[in-house]
């Protein structure tokens, strides 16, 4: 019932547009002809006897090499497929170089009329070599038991074609040809891939390269070794499913599979020797005139890679680069290396984008480089920083895992929403050392509120409309034990897409200095506090500033950081409240330029603690929780003490920012403030009624509302072009620390020296100590209470 093939020239395939298919049939049958690939070879007389003989035989572990480029098919014969078998077997009765056997598995009950008709078939094809033809009938206890352990070791050919009932039917010639044919890929390669999601699974479309999957299910071919030598855990269910988890457990990459593409004739199938074409790289060059051709016969030499740094992006689509084309060019006109990957985007694709200036170095993945770990081990060095997209494509599920290994486990990883690319090229004025830390700063939002529930409702819309640039963002709100019941039902309703949410609720009454100074503690020194009161609205722009800011000045070069900076406040100051005749207005960049600083558009440092809308940095605010411990403790001084002489904020006796301020005076700190034009600010202030903006008649109300109330800065918008933009600064960076201005309290400019002088002098007339304080952070050193517990 068998015969031997001679060995033909191969044929070459012709390639057309496959039929879609993807109904998996039987799958016990098909892994049972699998494990038959490890059996020993018998006498050919009887179907039936060489199975018995089979389950019977001893392992033997010196079995005969594996023939390169040979090729086991497993067809299913079932009941309703039963008449169509010649047609099934076809594409196998012609003579293969590859093909070397044909298992067909079929139940017991249809043995005895499948071997009749598998003899009438053969006698019909006498004239022509064909591979070995066997039937192999299952049964739950030869295919969990005996085959199982009898043919763990037993592996004849190189490859191995698991069928559905369907068999080559369906597929377009060109895909049969793969098929039969295969390439030395490491992976299964299939018309049918799956991927899996939390609640569901979704088949990948067919496409024009191959595409990276989860599992596939038959038809698909895949090297023998990939089958692991216990088969009992796959026979569940699903076992395709599981047969993919084990494929991605020997990958680094994680992939379980490729699809094979719809079209193969845009992978050269039908070139001499059946080769696809190996990794594109090609050269993009950019002007004004837009979309070029890609030069593809011209491939780039390997460069040096820049001192600077080395950087990548990773984006499925030709799209998704121009969108970030801002970013990428501006981090390579500074020195950068930039290496690009497009890896959904087809080797034919046209991958040129217009930008004056800017040449980057693109590739795309192709069948013989088809993981992201294959591409990274391809360039000249190791990247510090891989740009990618935050989205459920199977490849970006893989990042993180090739990130573990060497020499990956030192590169930052940057995963940004799509909706939030086209307003990130404030990301590209970030130097290397400020990105290789972007993953290190834990911010977390804290919501201080009480009975204002139409307040609250419209800071947490703006909180939630905000761009985060793929950070998770914990927020915590602090209820007052008056909230009234509205305000807790707007709580109840609410929802935070951006990460965890944490609700506090004071079962006494504790007032507004509690409440924000006990509404956020830092867990570490990389532990940021964003405090707002509920009257507070945020620009969609503000987390992009705060992110922006604490990396440069808490990350960046060592010129940048200083113990002094305390935070840094999202609100644009437009009223100076603490001159002991009353508030004032202020205009910083009036100021500047009236006293000649070169770019009146710049930050500046004060020592005003913002309200507002700031974050505060971890060391500062510990010590103030010391220092406010020390103050209502009255050890030091007593509770009416005057801290700072001649201060409006000396009135304030149960606000926390009296108390914040002496420590900002005594210590000589500073706060960043932004400076864009007409007052833009990355959030307002709805002076709304509360604990310290009392009743009065809606005239004077709405007077003093307008003092503080500010434009916020808007997404990037080109239609907005009369609203400053987050790089309206100077030289379109934030500058260095040294270079910022410095003003005092009262709104004066000064120096860091004397405000330090100043704040060491009043020390001493308080406390009657001179001896010499370090910015340590420590409360009791800087009153002398070495001994306060």
């Amino acid at each position: 019932m068998m015969a031997r093939h001679k060995r033909p020239n191969k044929q070459q395939p012709s390639c057309k547009v496959p039929l879609s298919r993807t109904k998996p049939l039987f799958f016990l049958s098909l892994f049972a002809a699998v494990l038959w690939l490890w059996m020993p070879n018998h006498s050919k007389s009887d179907v039936s006897d060489k199975v018995n003989d089979v389950l019977r035989t001893p392992m033997n572990l010196s079995t005969s090499p594996i023939e390169n480029d040979s090729l086991t098919a497993i067809l299913p014969v079932l009941p309703h497929s039963f008449e169509g078998l010649e047609a099934l077997l076809s594409p196998f009765l012609v003579p293969s170089d590859t093909v070397r056997e044909v298992f067909l598995v079929c139940p017991q009950t249809i043995l005895s009329d499948a071997r009749r008709l598998l003899k009438k078939i053969l006698s019909y094809n006498d004239a022509v070599d064909h591979p070995n033809i066997s039937l192999l009938p299952y049964t739950s206890s030869s295919f969990y038991n005996s085959t199982l352990t009898s043919a763990v070791f037993r592996v004849r050919t190189e490859w191995v074609l698991v069928l559905d009932s369907h068999g080559l039917r369906g597929l377009s010639s060109g895909q049969q040809a793969y098929l039969l044919s295969p390439l030395s890929i490491t992976l299964p390669v299939g018309p049918n891939g799956f991927l899996r999601f939390p609640a569901n699974f979704s088949r990948i479309l067919v496409t024009s390269d191959f595409e990276p999957a989860e599992y596939l299910i038959p038809p698909f071919v895949a090297p023998t070794y990939l089958f692991p030598r216990i088969f009992s855990h796959l026979a569940d269910s699903d076992p395709w499913l599981a047969f993919g988890v084990h494929v991605a457990k020997t990958h680094l990459e994680k992939i379980g599979g490729l699809v094979l593409p719809s079209d193969i004739s845009n992978l050269q199938c039908c070139a001499q020797n059946f080769h696809l074409p190996s990794l594109e790289t090609t050269r993009i060059q950019h002007n004004q005139t837009g979309i070029l051709s890609a030069d593809n016969n011209s491939r780039t030499q390997k460069r040096r890679i820049s001192a600077l740094g080395h950087l990548v992006l990773a984006v499925p689509h030709l799209e998704d680069l121009r969108a970030f084309m801002p970013v990428v060019c501006r981090l390579q006109s500074v020195g950068h290396t930039i290496s690009i990957l497009l890896y959904q985007a087809s080797s034919s694709d046209t991958i040129y984008c217009s930008s004056e200036g800017c040449a980057l170095q693109c590739s795309t993945l192709s069948h013989t480089v088809p993981t992201l770990h294959s591409w990274l081990d391809s360039l000249d060095a190791s990247p510090d920083v891989i740009f990618a997209l935050d989205i459920q494509d199977f490849l970006s599920a893989t990042f993180t895992m090739v990130l573990l290994h060497e020499p990956y486990r030192k590169t930052t990883f940057i995963r940004l929403p799509r909706a939030d690319i086209p307003h990130s090229e404030w990301i590209g004025s970030l130097t290397l050392r400020e990105l290789r830390n972007w993953n290190v700063p834990e911010i977390t939002i804290s919501v201080i509120t009480d009975h204002r529930p139409h307040s609250l409702q419209r800071l947490l819309t703006s909180l939630t409309r905000a761009r985060y640039f793929g950070e998770r963002i914990g927020l915590r709100i602090n209820l007052e034990q008056t909230a009234d019941f509205e305000t807790l039902r707007v709580i109840q309703n609410f929802e935070w897409p951006h990460g965890n949410v944490f609700i506090h609720r004071r079962v006494i009454h504790g007032g507004l200095l509690p409440a924000v100074v006990e509404s956020w503690y830092p867990n570490s020194n990389d532990s940021y506090g964003l405090l707002f009161e509920d009257d507070i609205e945020v620009s969609p722009m503000f987390f992009a500033w705060i992110k922006m800011t604490v990396l440069r000045y808490r990350y960046g070069g060592p010129e940048n950081i200083s113990p002094s900076v305390f935070g840094v406040s999202l609100y644009q100051q437009k009223m100076i409240e603490l001159r002991p005749e009353g508030r004032r207005s202020f205009d910083a960049r009036a100021l500047f330029t009236t006293d000649g600083i070169l770019n009146p558009s710049t930050p500046y440092l004060s020592q005003i603690p913002c309200s507002w809308g700031a974050v505060y940095f971890p060391e500062h605010w510990r010590e103030f929780h010391d220092y406010l411990s020390i103050r209502l403790s009255e050890y030091s001084m007593k509770i009416q003490e005057n801290v700072i002489p001649d201060i409006r904020s000396n009135k304030w006796v149960k606000s926390w920012k009296k108390y914040f301020i002496e420590l900002v005076y005594l210590r000589g700190y500073v706060m960043l403030y932004p400076n864009y034009a007409n007052f833009t600010s990355l959030s307002t202030n709805h002076l709304e009624i509360g604990s310290h903006v009392k009743d009065q008649p809606e005239e004077e109300y709405l007077r003093k509302k307008a003092l503080f109330m500010l434009p916020l800065m808007p997404l990037t918008n080109a239609s907005l072009p009369l609203f400053p933009g987050l790089l309206d600064l100077p030289e379109q960076k934030l500058p260095s620390l040294s270079s910022l201005p410095v003003l005092d309290l009262m709104g004066k400019l000064c120096s860091a020296s004397k405000l330090l002088e100043r704040g060491t002098k009043r020390r001493t007339e308080l406390t009657g100590c001179s001896a010499t304080i370090s910015l340590t952070y420590d409360a009791r050193e800087l009153m002398c209470l070495e001994e306060f517990t």
